[in-house]
């Protein structure tokens, strides 16, 4: 056993199961009794109502997953060491990417790196952190040294400015620098296409780097044609598409101003002239409707929508929108037209996403060929003991 003693909790009977199978979440009703005597964010020893050890982690009274699992070796102390170890075993992982053709990429995936509750994404030499547990927020302190000497990072900043801290009972707080140095704008490369990345106020950590092999993917399907990109951001479908033929034509939609103007910035930095694509500011479903009554047409449409549904209770409501969306969508697609439709939302699964494709085209009397399918990047390693924390899907089809 490990030489430090932790507080110790103890599970309802049968309840270890799927802990033992590598899950990392205990929830509240899973325990015999609230353990009043470990502190909010504190480790805590969990162990079977016969008495064995189970896991280790970290506890909060304030949410319904009482508590993170950090590890199921009863020796494995959760140390400064513990912590290097993990985020080695990430580096190394993510090893597979040449930084002269790649060099932005998610670099620790919470649960899938086994460090549930920590974001990291990497940024050429800038890494954006942040932390979404209180337990977490208390480790911080010790994995500031290794995410340094481990990555050789010049900087790092804490993106701690998400809502879903409050659920935890942390602060929302404002990005802060809280190592080396970051510039306000970072350049880096993904596949080869160059995107200039905000740090501090980027939406997430600054890109969507989940995207990426689907970006990469899209190029195939765009020579000479009418795309249009829903929900573009910062339009890196859009490069993508551009890049593939000087004559394809790009239409970017997004309810954000600037990032628009950060989509035409990213078109220049790779030698696009935007003046011969669209930058529209509009909300995506009224730009469908009226594209759908002038009776516009495109040869590939992009829809990645951000989640529609963050909890159990919004999912009937967001199988309706992704209903409504993509049969919007496919009212201006041209017959033979390539579909790329994306859900975030982690409580729609691939099977729900199909299915709204599918009833889309069934109420506009059109078949689908359903040609690739993705989920999760290599960077965004699923803990396959928790199949829950898979949240990304993305599908290409032919629509007649």
């Amino acid at each position: 056993m490990s030489s430090v003693r932790y507080p110790t909790t103890s599970l309802k009977p049968h309840r270890e199961e799927s802990l033992l199978g590598g899950h990392l979440w205990i929830f509240s009703g899973a325990l015999q009794q609230a353990p009043r005597w470990v502190e909010a964010g504190g480790l805590i020893d969990v162990k079977s109502s016969t008495g064995q050890f189970v896991a280790r982690g970290y506890y909060n009274p304030q949410t319904d997953i009482a508590i993170r699992i950090l590890t199921h070796d009863p020796e494995e102390e959760i140390d400064a060491e513990f912590l290097r170890r993990r985020i080695r075993s990430a580096v190394a992982l993510r090893r597979v990417f040449d930084p002269d053709i790649t060099n932005a990429y998610r670099l620790i995936q919470s649960e899938g790196d086994g460090l549930p509750g920590l974001v990291v994404d990497r940024y050429a030499d800038v890494l954006v952190a942040q932390v979404h547990t209180l337990g977490m927020e208390r480790l911080w302190p010790l994995l500031l040294p290794p995410l340094l000497e481990e990555t050789g990072a010049k900087g790092i900043v804490l993106r701690n400015d998400s809502q879903s801290r409050r659920r935890e009972g942390l602060a929302v707080e404002e990005p802060v620098v809280v190592a080396g140095e970051v510039p306000e704008k970072v350049l880096v490369r993904e596949n080869g296409v160059q995107f200039e990345v905000d740090p501090r106020e980027g939406q997430k950590t600054g890109f969507f780097l989940d995207q990426r092999d689907k970006r990469e993917a899209l190029r195939k399907y765009t020579h000479g044609k009418r795309v249009l990109n829903c929900f573009s951001y910062t339009g890196g479908f859009s490069v993508y598409a551009a890049l593939a033929d000087p004559e394809t034509h790009t239409a970017s939609v997004d309810v954000s101003a600037p990032a628009m103007e950060a989509a035409r910035q990213h078109f220049l930095l790779n030698d696009l002239d935007p003046g011969k694509h669209a930058f529209i500011v509009a909300d995506v479903f009224d730009y469908l409707e009226e594209a759908r009554r002038r009776d516009e047409q495109f040869d590939v449409v992009i829809l990645d929508p951000p989640a529609f549904a963050k909890t159990q209770s919004a999912r009937s409501q967001a199988l309706k929108a992704y209903r409504r969306l993509n049969t919007l969508g496919m009212q201006v697609l041209r017959a033979g037209g390539i579909l790329l439709s994306c859900s975030c939302s982690g409580v729609v699964g691939m099977d729900d996403l199909l299915g709204a494709i599918s009833m889309s085209a069934q109420r506009l009397h059109r078949s689908v060929q359903l040609l690739e399918s993705y989920t999760h990047s290599l960077d965004h390693p699923i803990n396959l003991a928790m199949p829950e924390t898979a949240y990304l899907k993305a599908v290409f089809c032919r629509v007649e």
